[in-house]
Protein backbone atom coordinates (compact mmCIF):
# COMPACT_ATOMS: atom_id res chain seq x y z
CA UNK A 1 0.00 0.00 0.00
CA UNK A 2 1.56 3.27 -1.06
CA UNK A 3 1.70 5.92 1.63
CA UNK A 4 -0.36 8.88 0.53
CA UNK A 5 0.17 11.19 3.50
CA UNK A 6 3.17 13.45 3.87
CA UNK A 7 4.03 15.31 7.06
CA UNK A 8 6.27 18.14 8.15
CA UNK A 9 7.70 17.99 11.65
CA UNK A 10 8.72 21.29 13.22
CA UNK A 11 11.50 20.77 15.72
CA UNK A 12 13.57 23.33 17.58
CA UNK A 13 17.15 22.46 16.71
CA UNK A 14 19.79 23.53 19.21
CA UNK A 15 23.51 22.95 19.52
CA UNK A 16 24.64 20.33 22.00
CA UNK A 17 26.29 21.77 25.09
CA UNK A 18 28.28 18.63 25.77
CA UNK A 19 31.63 18.76 23.98
CA UNK A 20 33.27 16.05 26.04
CA UNK A 21 31.77 13.13 24.13
CA UNK A 22 32.41 12.39 20.49
CA UNK A 23 29.48 11.94 18.12
CA UNK A 24 30.29 8.22 17.96
CA UNK A 25 30.09 7.93 21.75
CA UNK A 26 26.81 9.83 21.89
CA UNK A 27 25.38 7.65 19.13
CA UNK A 28 26.38 4.46 20.93
CA UNK A 29 24.81 5.65 24.22
CA UNK A 30 21.60 6.64 22.51
CA UNK A 31 21.30 3.30 20.74
CA UNK A 32 21.80 1.53 24.09
CA UNK A 33 19.10 3.74 25.59
CA UNK A 34 16.70 2.86 22.76
CA UNK A 35 17.36 -0.85 23.33
CA UNK A 36 16.58 -0.48 27.04
CA UNK A 37 13.63 1.80 26.35
CA UNK A 38 11.95 -0.69 24.01
CA UNK A 39 12.32 -3.48 26.56
CA UNK A 40 10.70 -1.29 29.23
CA UNK A 41 8.11 -0.03 26.73
CA UNK A 42 7.15 -3.63 25.98
CA UNK A 43 6.78 -4.39 29.69
CA UNK A 44 4.81 -1.18 30.27
CA UNK A 45 2.04 -2.46 28.00
CA UNK A 46 1.79 -5.72 29.91
CA UNK A 47 1.76 -3.85 33.23
CA UNK A 48 -0.57 -1.20 31.72
CA UNK A 49 1.69 1.62 32.91
CA UNK A 50 0.17 4.41 30.85
CA UNK A 51 2.18 7.11 32.67
CA UNK A 52 5.49 5.63 31.50
CA UNK A 53 4.36 5.59 27.87
CA UNK A 54 2.73 9.01 28.02
CA UNK A 55 5.73 10.90 29.37
CA UNK A 56 7.85 10.30 26.27
CA UNK A 57 5.39 11.70 23.73
CA UNK A 58 5.63 15.32 22.63
CA UNK A 59 2.59 17.52 23.21
CA UNK A 60 2.49 17.90 19.42
CA UNK A 61 3.16 14.23 18.68
CA UNK A 62 1.81 12.79 15.45
CA UNK A 63 0.15 9.36 15.73
CA UNK A 64 -0.68 7.49 12.51
CA UNK A 65 -2.58 4.20 12.62
CA UNK A 66 -3.77 2.19 9.63
CA UNK A 67 -6.90 0.30 10.57
CA UNK A 68 -9.49 -1.94 8.96
CA UNK A 69 -12.40 -0.34 7.18
CA UNK A 70 -14.72 -3.30 6.76
CA UNK A 71 -18.45 -3.56 6.37
CA UNK A 72 -20.13 -5.58 9.14
CA UNK A 73 -22.22 -8.61 8.25
CA UNK A 74 -24.46 -9.42 11.18
CA UNK A 75 -22.29 -9.20 14.27
CA UNK A 76 -19.00 -9.96 12.51
CA UNK A 77 -16.76 -8.17 10.07
CA UNK A 78 -15.94 -9.90 6.82
CA UNK A 79 -12.66 -9.67 4.96
CA UNK A 80 -12.75 -10.05 1.15
CA UNK A 81 -10.97 -13.36 0.51
CA UNK A 82 -10.30 -12.46 -3.13
CA UNK A 83 -8.12 -9.45 -2.29
CA UNK A 84 -4.50 -9.73 -1.25
CA UNK A 85 -4.59 -6.36 0.53
CA UNK A 86 -7.29 -5.63 3.05
CA UNK A 87 -9.12 -2.30 2.75
CA UNK A 88 -7.48 -0.06 5.33
CA UNK A 89 -7.98 3.54 6.29
CA UNK A 90 -5.51 5.87 7.98
CA UNK A 91 -6.32 7.42 11.34
CA UNK A 92 -4.30 10.47 12.45
CA UNK A 93 -4.35 11.41 16.14
CA UNK A 94 -2.57 13.77 18.48
CA UNK A 95 -0.95 12.80 21.77
CA UNK A 96 -4.07 13.41 23.87
CA UNK A 97 -6.31 11.33 21.60
CA UNK A 98 -3.83 8.48 21.37
CA UNK A 99 -3.22 8.27 25.12
CA UNK A 100 -6.96 8.40 25.81
CA UNK A 101 -7.56 5.52 23.38
CA UNK A 102 -4.69 3.51 24.83
CA UNK A 103 -5.94 4.09 28.38
CA UNK A 104 -9.38 2.80 27.39
CA UNK A 105 -7.77 -0.35 26.02
CA UNK A 106 -5.75 -0.83 29.20
CA UNK A 107 -8.81 -0.29 31.39
CA UNK A 108 -10.92 -2.80 29.45
CA UNK A 109 -8.39 -5.64 29.47
CA UNK A 110 -7.10 -7.72 32.35
CA UNK A 111 -4.21 -9.04 30.27
CA UNK A 112 -2.13 -7.60 27.43
CA UNK A 113 0.88 -9.22 25.77
CA UNK A 114 3.12 -7.12 23.54
CA UNK A 115 5.98 -8.64 21.55
CA UNK A 116 8.64 -6.63 19.68
CA UNK A 117 11.03 -8.07 17.09
CA UNK A 118 13.22 -7.06 14.17
CA UNK A 119 14.32 -3.72 15.62
CA UNK A 120 16.22 -1.32 13.33
CA UNK A 121 17.65 2.01 14.53
CA UNK A 122 18.70 4.79 12.16
CA UNK A 123 20.26 8.15 13.00
CA UNK A 124 19.09 11.19 11.03
CA UNK A 125 21.69 12.23 8.46
CA UNK A 126 21.49 15.94 9.35
CA UNK A 127 20.00 16.15 12.85
CA UNK A 128 22.14 13.74 14.84
CA UNK A 129 19.92 13.92 17.95
CA UNK A 130 17.00 12.40 16.03
CA UNK A 131 16.55 8.66 15.45
CA UNK A 132 14.09 6.55 13.54
CA UNK A 133 13.21 3.19 15.10
CA UNK A 134 11.35 0.47 13.21
CA UNK A 135 10.18 -2.84 14.65
CA UNK A 136 7.58 -5.54 14.19
CA UNK A 137 4.90 -5.71 16.87
CA UNK A 138 2.37 -8.32 17.93
CA UNK A 139 -0.23 -7.34 20.50
CA UNK A 140 -2.63 -9.82 22.05
CA UNK A 141 -5.33 -8.95 24.54
CA UNK A 142 -8.30 -10.66 26.12
CA UNK A 143 -10.84 -8.99 23.85
CA UNK A 144 -9.83 -10.91 20.76
CA UNK A 145 -9.17 -7.96 18.50
CA UNK A 146 -11.39 -5.25 19.95
CA UNK A 147 -8.58 -2.75 19.38
CA UNK A 148 -6.95 -1.20 16.34
CA UNK A 149 -3.69 -3.09 16.72
CA UNK A 150 -4.50 -6.28 18.58
CA UNK A 151 -4.37 -9.85 17.30
CA UNK A 152 -2.46 -8.81 14.18
CA UNK A 153 1.24 -8.47 13.39
CA UNK A 154 2.17 -4.93 12.40
CA UNK A 155 5.06 -2.55 11.96
CA UNK A 156 5.76 0.40 14.25
CA UNK A 157 7.91 3.44 13.50
CA UNK A 158 9.02 5.90 16.18
CA UNK A 159 10.82 9.22 15.69
CA UNK A 160 12.83 9.80 18.86
CA UNK A 161 14.57 13.10 19.68
CA UNK A 162 17.39 13.34 22.26
CA UNK A 163 18.17 17.05 21.96
CA UNK A 164 16.49 18.18 25.19
CA UNK A 165 17.27 15.14 27.30
CA UNK A 166 19.42 12.05 26.97
CA UNK A 167 17.47 10.38 29.81
CA UNK A 168 13.93 11.23 28.67
CA UNK A 169 13.97 11.75 24.91
CA UNK A 170 10.88 12.91 23.07
CA UNK A 171 8.79 10.84 20.67
CA UNK A 172 7.51 13.12 17.91
CA UNK A 173 5.98 10.45 15.65
CA UNK A 174 4.48 6.99 16.13
CA UNK A 175 3.02 4.96 13.27
CA UNK A 176 1.48 1.49 13.10
CA UNK A 177 0.84 -0.42 9.89
CA UNK A 178 -0.66 -3.92 9.59
CA UNK A 179 1.72 -6.52 8.16
CA UNK A 180 -0.73 -7.81 5.58
CA UNK A 181 -1.03 -4.34 4.07
CA UNK A 182 2.69 -4.01 3.37
CA UNK A 183 3.78 -5.23 -0.07
CA UNK A 184 7.35 -3.93 -0.05
CA UNK A 185 9.80 -2.32 2.33
CA UNK A 186 9.13 1.13 0.88
CA UNK A 187 5.51 0.92 2.08
CA UNK A 188 6.67 1.27 5.68
CA UNK A 189 7.22 4.61 7.36
CA UNK A 190 10.81 5.76 7.85
CA UNK A 191 12.62 8.98 8.78
CA UNK A 192 12.61 10.01 5.13
CA UNK A 193 8.80 10.31 5.19
CA UNK A 194 8.89 13.22 7.64
CA UNK A 195 10.37 16.57 6.67
CA UNK A 196 12.09 18.34 9.57
CA UNK A 197 12.72 22.06 9.54
CA UNK A 198 14.43 24.29 12.07
CA UNK A 199 12.49 26.78 14.15
CA UNK A 200 13.87 29.58 16.30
Amino acid sequence: MKKVISFVIAILVVLSVSAQETEEQKDAKRRMFIDDFLATYEAAYEKKEIEYIEKFFSDDALIITETKKLKPTGSKETIPSTKKIRPYQTIVENRKEYIRRLKNVFDSNTSIKLSIAGKRIRQHAKYKEIYGVNFAQLWKDQNGGDNLESQMPGFVFLMIDFKHSEQTPTIHVRTWQPKDNIEKEQDKYFLRDFMIYETK
